[in-house]
Order: structure tokens, then sequence, then C-alpha cells
């Protein structure tokens, strides 16, 4: 009987120390360990990055009596400040920037929807109308100019040229004759009187002498005089003559290049302001330039338009301008799905697609900031009360699979260098088993390779320290596989 007892008590003493060697190194005195696990699925996995913003529409016209639409902001840009683009830019031609436009009509009042081609407002069009028929006027002139000058002289104008140069022809060489006869007519004179003092010196008589010497200076004076005419007649008539050669070759060619430039300016020029005019005389009829919301209506019946904006139309589709952290701009791409929640319009996210990124940060990141970059998303058909403004919250799906494996995240172990393996439950064991990895979130983790659909893996531990409170290790989100804290339970094993 004592050796019965005996061998009982060393059954039970080894039995015991069997225990605390299983059990020791997971629950330790009065703790106790338990697993948390998973079964491995099929189904979809997103990865997604997010950021608050604000609702704007992607189009801002402001519209004025006798001119085309201006775009006071835009969501499009070009610039690296991001966000939208504001544009005081005006349309109008100087002519009708000074026009008065009396307000006849006004159709429509601010939160009004509009369709494209709506008649809006109407004004006077009467002094638009005279400053259009004077700039066609002066088109029309200038256009006669340019055919003139382009078709060259007429025959008319060619034979008036040719009589002209006929005319200086002939006066020259009658200029040039009058000069011979009269140089011989006057030397026939001069040898006549010095004649006269040699017939005087011949008879003696001194007063005979004076006479004819006398006679003689005078003669040769005329003489002088007569040459000197004559010879100034050739001169004159020679430079008329080499003047009308001159006028006839102007008159008789064809019009410069740079004449006929300068024509084709002009035309150009009064061209511009004839369709300015005529834009103007259009626009005394403002209409919506596309279908949107009336947003904003400053002018009266009766009343002279503002020289601001009489009409500012707002156009869709609208858009989510946000701004994300540089930690995630580089998962961001052109036509990435969003969702944009706005609470102050829906309970439901409104669907969107991401349709701009500003490459340039538009805040810079310092020692205590980070840097952010413009980015636009375009709603899908959000509802009427979606409006300019309001805030929204935007997360982009930036990476997603369907249809494959999955496992939470916190069921990996390892790294991307030396490998992933996850434990997997078996009855009340686990087995480390290397896996190849896809899309990992801070949810799941795409499983490519080493698991199949339905097998349990581990994804933390629970320590119950006592019955009413309990500590678990970090990312466990599932409740363990077995409760109890006796020797033997399921999950454990050396």
């Amino acid at each position: 009987m004592k050796v019965k007892l005996a061998a009982i008590a060393l059954i039970v003493i080894g039995v015991g120390s069997v225990l605390l060697v299983v059990v020791g190194p997971t629950f330790g005195a009065s703790s106790s360990s338990k697993y948390d696990t998973a079964v491995v699925t099929t189904g979809s996995i997103s990865s997604t990055a997010s950021a608050t913003g604000t609702i704007a529409a992607s189009t801002v016209y402001g519209l004025k009596f006798g001119s085309t639409p201006d775009i006071v902001s835009t969501t499009a840009t070009t610039s690296g400040t991001g966000g939208s683009v504001t544009s005081n830019s005006n349309s109008n031609s100087n002519s009708s920037a000074t026009l008065i436009w009396p307000v006849q009509t006004v159709s429509v009042t601010v939160g009004q929807t509009v369709t494209k081609g709506a008649v809006l407002a109407t004004a006077d069009s009467t002094a638009a109308q005279l400053a259009l028929a004077s700039a066609e006027a002066t088109l029309a002139s200038a256009q006669s100019k340019l055919t003139t000058d382009s078709a060259g002289p007429t025959a008319l104008t060619k034979a008036q040229a040719k009589n002209q140069l006929s005319q200086a022809s002939t006066a020259y060489s009658q200029a040039k004759a009058n000069k011979t006869n009269t140089n011989a007519q006057n030397a026939l004179k001069l040898s006549q009187a010095q004649a006269a003092v040699t017939a005087a010196e011949s008879g003696g008589d001194p007063t005979a002498i004076a006479n004819a010497e006398s006679n003689l200076s005078s003669v040769q004076l005329s003489v002088n005089q007569s040459n000197q005419q004559a010879a100034q007649q050739v001169t004159n008539a020679s430079l008329s003559y080499q003047a009308a050669k001159l006028q006839y070759q102007s008159q008789t060619a064809p019009a410069s290049t740079a004449t006929i430039q300068a024509d084709q300016a002009a035309v150009a020029a009064a061209q511009v302001t004839v369709n300015a005019d005529q834009a103007a005389v259009t626009g005394a009829t403002i209409t919506a330039p596309a279908d949107g919301l009336i947003i904003a209506v400053n002018v009266l019946p009766n009343v002279n338009a503002p020289s601001g904006y009489a009409v500012e139309e707002s156009v869709g589709p609208m858009v989510a301008n946000c701004s994300f952290a540089e930690s995630d701009i580089a998962k961001l791409k052109i036509g990435q799905t969003a969702s944009v929640s706005i609470s102050g319009a829906t309970s439901s996210a409104v669907a969107g697609t991401l349709t701009q990124i500003v490459p340039v940060a538009s805040s810079s990141g310092g020692s205590s900031s980070v840097a952010t970059y413009a980015v636009t998303v375009t709603l899908t058909s959000p509802p009427d009360t979606v409006l300019a403004g309001m805030s929204a919250t935007v997360t982009v799906t930036t990476a997603s699979v369907d249809n494959v494996l999955r496992v939470p995240a916190t069921a990996l172990e390892g790294s991307a260098s030396s490998g992933y393996e996850v434990l997997v439950v078996d009855g009340d064991s686990t087995t480390a088993t290397p896996v190849t990895v896809g899309l990992v979130t801070t949810s799941y983790a795409e499983i490519q390779s080493g698991l199949t659909e339905g097998e349990t893996v581990v994804t933390g531990t629970t320590s119950t320290r006592s019955s009413t409170s309990n500590t678990s290790s970090t990312n466990v989100d599932i409740q363990s596989l077995t409760g109890g804290s006796g020797a033997g339970g399921p999950g454990f094993a050396p």
C-alpha cells in the first residue's frame, strides 16, 4: 500500500511538473493569456487618404451689359498656389466700357437655377448702336483705301500724270530755246554798240565818243540781265521737269509694300472695333453662358447699370478644394475615386473623382508644420443641398484590390525586408507560416500566398490579470479563441 501511494504521489508530482512546463511561460503566477484570432476571408481591401476642405462651384461667371462673360473664379489653375483662381479680367472694349446702359428688364433672382441661353436681363442699346454705325463707317473707308492701293493707279491717273510730264518737258525745251535766242540777240546788240564806239572814235568827236561809250555800257548791263534771266528760266524749267518725272513715277507705280501693310493694319484695327461694338449691341441682352445658379443680381429695371457685374452665375460641377499632407500626396493620382462627406448638406457621402493636383506646396513645411498640397475633387451628381462654401471631408481611395484573401493587418509579423509570417491556429497549437503579402492597410493585409480561405490566424494576445481587469497587446481587435485560465486550454502550445 505504501508503495502504491508513493507511486500515485510521484504521478501527481509529474503531472504537475508537466503542467508547469506547458502553462508557466504563458500564464506566470496568477495571470493568464489567451489568443485573439480571425478567419482568413475573401474580400476587398482599400487604402485611403483624407483631408478637409471647402465646397465650391467649378466656375463663377461675371456678366455685364455690352461684354462677353468674364470668369470671376475657377478651380482650374496653372499656378502653384492651388485652390481657385480669381480673375478681374474685363472683356469690354474701350467704347462699350464707357457706354451708359439703361436697364429695361431683370428676369432672375438670387438662388434661381437657369439654363444655358436663358435671358437674365436687358438694357437699351441705342448708344451701342450709334457707336457701331461709326465704327462700320471707319471700316468701310479703310477697306476702300486698301482696295484702291492694291489695284494700283487707274488709266485716268496715268494719263493725267503723263500729260503733266509732257507739259513740263515742253516748258523745259522752250526755256532752253528762249535762252539761245536771247543770247544771240544780246550778242548782236552788244556788237552794234561796240561798232558805234569804234565809229565815234574814228570821227574824233569827244561828245560822240562819250555818247557811244555810255550806250555801250547800258547795252552791256541790259545784255547781262537778259542772259541771266534766260538762264534762270532754263534752271526753273529743268527743276519743274525733274519734279514732273518723279511725280509721274509716283502716280503710275503700284503702292509700296509698306503702304499695303499700313492699309491692312488700319482695316484690321477697324474690324476689331466693329466686332467689339457689335458684341456690345448683342450684349444689351445678358444670357446665361451655361446651366447654373444665380448668386448675385446687382441691377434694377429703369436704372442705369453699374460699372461692375450686373449678374453673377455659378456653374457646375461642384468641387471640393482641399489640402493633403505631404505624406499622402505621392499616393494621389488624377482619376482616383473619392468619397466626400458634407455634413451641412447630406447625411450620405457624395461620390467624386480627383481631377487636379497642384504639384507645388500651398503651405511650406517647417520645423513645426507639414507641407500641404492643393487637390480638387469633382463631385458626381451632388444633391441640390450642396452649396458653395460648405465644409467637406474628402477621402480618396489611393489603392484597392477585390476578391483577394485577406487577414487583419495585426496578424502580420516581420517586415518587408525580412519577410512576413502569421501564426496559424491548428486545434490547440499554432504554426508560424510564411506569407507573401500585397496591399497592406491599417485594417487588412492582402495574402497572395501561404494561406487558404477559412484558416484561423492569431491577431494578438490578451492577458487577464484578475476577474475585473484585462490588458491586451497592441492592435488587438478580436476576442480570444477560448476562455478560462485553467491548464490545458486550447491554443496554447510550447
